[in-house]
């Protein structure tokens, strides 16, 4: 729960205090903001962990329920994602190189994404990255590990092409 006003607390700790808050009838929407940046921490960490522990899993049955684990974790923490993945794709349109090798690419990358050749596409705005001297946003290269069903890596990649092609308003 860093913020510039308030001292990091345990996750547990604030839930408390936002408890407290509700029965005093005195909620503070700063501290809802702190605990709820803290709990989209401690999700992103513990899928961090879970993929972790899917790929070191010993055994057959372990896996399967990592794994199993794993994806709901990912499933849950997508709509997060995508919203950073369209940010990305904003901030992307201030970089000339970027902007204009998109603009250029850009019909050709949607029409990889709408058929699902996810290498293809990676390939295509890896090599954009790579020109550009800029290093691949890492939540992109979220957008493509194989837990994402085809349906939701197309969401996401399609949420940053809109951000980094489309019209700001």
């Amino acid at each position: 729960m860093s913020n510039s006003n308030t001292p990091e607390i345990s996750l547990k700790d604030g839930l408390e205090k936002l408890k407290i808050q509700l029965v005093e009838g005195k909620p503070n929407f700063g501290d809802f903001q702190s605990v709820y940046n803290e709990l989209r921490k401690n999700f992103r960490e513990f899928q961090e962990l879970l993929q972790w522990a899917e790929e070191n899993s010993h055994g057959k049955e372990d896996e399967k329920k990592f794994k199993e684990l794993y994806r709901q974790m990912a499933g849950w923490n997508a709509s997060e994602l995508m919203e950073n993945i369209k940010r990305t794709g904003f901030a992307f349109k201030n970089n000339r190189d970027i902007k204009d090798a998109f603009d250029r690419q850009g019909y050709r990358i949607l029409e990889l994404v709408r058929s699902g050749k996810r290498d293809e596409v990676f390939h295509a705005i890896l090599r954009i990255f790579v020109s550009a001297k800029k290093e691949f946003p890492s939540q992109l290269l979220e957008a493509f590990k194989p837990v994402y069903t085809e349906e939701l890596f197309k969401v996401f990649l399609f949420s940053f092409l809109s951000g980094i092609l489309g019209r700001e308003e």
